[in-house]
């Protein structure tokens, strides 16, 4: 019988059989989402070097067997063993993938209405796996949250410029949900509700941000997101 596996790696790690999570140890978590976010496989002696980084090359070669031992044991097409090297299995689908290319979708091409209609998957504002302090993972999750914030920017945009302004507001919502800092969100947020007419709200998201910003930095918002409540305060 053939099993359907997907790997889920935003929030906590979850690997699901046929819908269902299953249970595994934290070092075959750690191969497997090593192996996602590496994309290929990967030698053998890389992978152990890499996770077992703190063990002797044959402790860790051990390691390593272990662990892939305990996958067989779930089911043999999860990863891939072959000419020494280890991968993870074509057909099993993982979120942050999927999420990664939706976001560079959007950002190529925000008009897009196949992205657009995929879009309240990316609201989800978990981290990839949050809670993890692996060296390797550092990068690869900075590079998807930062996707995806310029991903709902994008969209929120093309959405203002449709007059979608509820829609709108809401992805530029979760993109400062995400990033309470990030200026080019919070004036997305401002312009839709000048837009909305909601001047009122339009100030006093604005006053919010420039509390939050001298609060935190000392700083002042930029002149272009100034101008957007200049004539307001007059």
């Amino acid at each position: 019988m053939l099993h359907e596996f997907s790997l889920h790696l935003t929030g906590a790690f979850q690997l699901c059989l046929d819908g269902r999570p299953v249970a595994v140890p934290h070092a075959v978590e750690r191969l497997l989402a090593y192996l996602a976010l590496t994309g290929r496989p990967v030698a053998r002696s890389r992978v152990a070097g890499t996770l077992w980084r703190d063990s002797e090359e044959i402790r860790a070669a051990k390691c390593l067997r272990t662990a892939l031992w305990r996958l067989q044991r779930v089911d043999a097409g999860i990863v891939t063993t072959a000419d020494d090297r280890v991968g993870l299995g074509a057909d099993v689908p993982v979120d942050v993938s999927e999420l990664l290319g939706l976001a560079q979708s959007l950002v190529r091409d925000p008009v897009d209405p196949d992205a657009l209609a995929c879009l309240p998957r990316l609201l989800d504002g978990r981290d990839m796996l949050p809670d993890w302090d692996e060296d390797w993972i550092v990068l690869d999750r900075e590079r998807y949250r930062l996707l995806r914030l310029e991903a709902l920017e994008s969209a929120a945009t093309e959405l203002l410029a449709q007059h979608r302004l509820p829609d709108a507001l809401l992805v530029a919502s979760a993109a400062v949900q995400s990033e309470p800092l990030r200026e080019s969100a919070r004036r997305l947020i401002v312009q839709i509700q000048l837009q909305q007419g909601n001047l009122v709200e339009a100030l006093r998201s604005y006053q919010q941000f420039r509390a939050l910003l001298g609060s935190e930095f000392g700083l002042e918002p930029s002149a272009a997101m100034q101008s957007l409540v200049t004539m307001l305060r007059a």
